[in-house]
């Protein structure tokens, strides 16, 4: 596999629950480079919690570059923000206060209030008619979408993109959110992966074994799309076009075994 993309990782110092100090967030450079990441967001909360503005972030992605560079590590990172789905989520952005990924304004990483599911269904519409799509944060977070079938591939089927966390992969609270999950894999409802690191401590930019569990489900073609080729696109600005989810399978042969 060819470098591994992190669509989704805390890096900007003392901005929101993220890393606490610069030299918090070069260590976490360096785990990403450990890991085999080459490429990067380097975001922050935008919500009513962490009021940031784009500007905010922008600047302090722009000294992560300066200390990257003094330091010589290897890590391409851009600036990002993760958005928590609000009712006023669309004229915020079109009032220019929410920060898109890589500052490209088609790319916007949304997340749900925690234990909360949202119907994002109208807010995604209403983003695409201004030419943005919804990537949804770490959505397998939410039994709603996780065990419930429809969806989250309706989700897809308006134009969102969807982002997994590593730990749900390596670590799943249960085998039935296990399964789940898998399935999203094998039936194509996943398209990026990120690690959702805060520090260098706890909540550690771990994606490598991640990245592993991922091409043993699904080949190592469809890993390659979804832990390198797709986050690529994503961070450069380029058109993803992903497939129509398939149906369920049982995927029997393999249960035989144990897998």
């Amino acid at each position: 596999m060819t470098h591994l993309a992190d669509l989704h990782v805390h890096l900007l110092a003392a901005l929101d629950d993220g890393p606490r100090t610069w030299d918090d967030a070069l260590a976490m450079c360096r785990i990403l480079v450990e890991e085999g990441v080459s490429h990067s967001v380097a975001l922050a909360h935008q919500s009513d919690r962490w009021v940031l503005s784009p500007e905010t972030i922008r600047e302090a992605v722009a000294e992560l570059k300066r200390r990257l560079a003094l330091e010589a590590i290897p890590l391409e990172i851009v600036p990002a923000a993760e958005v928590m789905a609000t009712p006023d989520l669309v004229p915020l952005w079109s009032a220019g206060k929410l920060l898109s990924i890589a500052d490209h304004r088609q790319f916007l990483l949304v997340e749900m209030p925690h234990r909360l599911f949202v119907d994002l269904r109208a807010p995604v519409r209403q983003l695409a008619r201004l030419g943005v799509r919804v990537i949804l944060a770490h959505p397998e977070r939410h039994e709603e979408l996780l065990h419930e079938s429809g969806h989250l591939e309706e989700l897809i089927a308006l134009g969102c993109i969807v982002q997994v966390s590593s730990e749900s992969i390596t670590d799943p609270k249960t085998t039935a959110d296990s399964r789940a999950l898998r399935s999203w894999f094998r039936r194509g409802c996943v398209h990026v992966l990120g690690s959702d690191g805060h520090s260098p401590r706890k909540r550690k930019p771990h994606l490598a074994a991640a990245a592993q569990r991922v091409r043993e489900w699904v080949g190592v073609a469809a890993a390659e799309r979804i832990c390198s080729s797709n986050g690529l696109a994503l961070l450069r600005g380029e058109k993803l076009r992903v497939p129509k989810p398939q149906a369920e399978r049982s995927w029997w042969p393999l249960r035989l075994i144990g897998a």
